[in-house]
């Protein structure tokens, strides 16, 4: 191993330290981005891009016949429609289960009577701090609340099996979709044995 190599406890110790010098380069709407220059106590100088988000929720919505409701639409940055469970960004001070319920009425026209907390996860922890809250949205009754101007999404639903295969041949390719399936799917799995 070369001298370059340190376990992972070591590295995150560094890496946690607070940089020598943080500077925003880009303010948006929806990120900023920020490039920071740590130096190690070896005089080692690096910098990391960090993309920052304020938090976003993903929804499992299951209706009453136990099938997974997931929005249809055009996705700008992967140049193509995509399938995938209803989310949102977290608004300033909004907490997560207040994002779920809104942004369920306004992505699929619907309020959960029951929405069960299921984790969550980093959309891209090499360069970005999204996180995802995952949640899985039961009683669904209808509700619908304007969407967003530039939102033009269709509701689709599917079987538990029909989205596994869709996931298994590459029909739904969006990451938090992929993990929240996954995630209910393990769930309802771990429930049967």
């Amino acid at each position: 191993m070369s001298q370059n190599h340190q376990n992972v406890e070591e590295q995150a110790a560094l890496e946690r330290q607070a940089p020598n010098t943080s500077k925003q380069i880009y303010q948006g709407r929806a990120i900023s981005i920020r490039v920071d220059t740590i130096t190690t106590p070896d005089g080692l100088t690096y910098q990391r891009e960090i993309v920052e988000h304020p938090g976003a929720v993903v929804m499992i919505p299951v209706d009453q016949a136990g099938r997974i409701l997931l929005v249809r639409q055009w996705r700008r940055a992967a140049q193509q429609i995509l399938l995938e469970l209803p989310a949102g960004t977290l608004e300033r001070g909004e907490e997560p289960i207040a994002c779920a319920q809104r942004e369920l009425q306004e992505e699929i026209g619907y309020a959960a009577d029951k929405i069960t907390p299921l984790g969550g996860f980093f959309s891209a922890p090499g360069f970005c701090n999204e996180y995802l809250h995952l949640f899985l949205a039961e009683e669904l009754q209808e509700k619908p609340l304007a969407a967003d101007e530039d939102e033009h999404i269709e509701v689709v639903s599917k079987t538990m099996a029909e989205a596994l295969a869709m996931i298994e041949q590459g029909l739904i390719c969006d990451a938090k979709t992929i993990a929240g399936i996954s995630r209910y799917y393990l769930r309802k799995e771990a429930r049967n044995i």
